[in-house]
């Protein structure tokens, strides 16, 4: 490894240790060595580091943090909506993903003589929603009428905190398109928001009294709802 290379590891090692705030949205905020913030622009000064190097830390590093926060989170989603909904209907739910995630869904739910195929995307993320979908995902929602697309709001020890259902057409409205033969698309990134959603599960079989006792699920939204900004009013 080079000097300038041991220098880089350095900071990436400082900016991985320090997480600031800004790090988890960097892929949206900083898109040149113009946009770096300042704490990398003051320890690249101090490693006497070029500004196309904080750049490619900062990536690199945003990158690392962000594939481990997304499998901790995910997983997590998924569990507390098993949870949830193994609350309302015993015994009818199976978390097909703990095993195998390879079905193109996550959760099945056998309620009332209807099996649903739920795919979770989980944030905690209060002021934009973005999670990536992947091709064979996006295929199986397409070919499966009872697969649905869920986003479940995480509070800060993630448990959860809202919970919605991605409106299928949007899903078709942003796939990529492949042009060619000679390549073709995997996964997708989706920003979307309110406009997107639908709060709750309102799919499922609900009855007045679950409105108060299953809530979140219900409505999207429980007791201890923190504020989600891409989360649609209910009303």
């Amino acid at each position: 490894m080079t000097a300038q290379g041991r220098r880089e590891y350095l900071l990436a090692s400082l900016l991985e240790a320090a997480d600031p705030p800004w790090l988890e949205n960097a892929d949206v905020l900083v898109h040149s060595s113009d946009d770096l913030p300042q704490d990398i622009e003051r320890w690249s000064e101090v490693l006497d580091l070029p500004a196309s190097s904080g750049l490619r830390v900062v990536r690199r590093t945003s990158g690392k943090i962000d594939l481990a926060r997304r499998a901790q989170v995910g997983s997590a989603g998924e569990i507390a909506l098993c949870e949830l909904l193994e609350a309302k209907w015993p015994g009818a739910i199976h978390h097909v993903a703990e095993m195998d995630d390879g079905f193109g869904y996550d959760i099945s739910a056998s309620i009332q003589e209807v099996e649903w195929h739920l795919e979770v995307k989980s944030t905690t993320r209060r002021g934009r929603l973005s999670f990536f979908l992947s091709r064979h995902e996006f295929e199986t929602g397409l070919a499966d009428d009872n697969w649905r697309l869920l986003v479940v709001g995480l509070n800060d020890v993630l448990g959860a905190s809202c919970v919605a259902e991605v409106d299928k057409s949007t899903l078709k409205q942003f796939a990529p398109a492949d042009r060619t033969t000679s390549a073709s698309w995997e996964s997708a990134r989706y920003d979307l928001g309110g406009d997107h959603l639908v709060p709750g599960l309102a799919f499922l079989p609900w009855d007045e009294a679950d409105t108060t006792v299953h809530s979140l699920l219900a409505l999207g939204t429980g007791s201890q709802y923190l504020d989600f900004a891409w989360m649609p009013d209910r009303s």
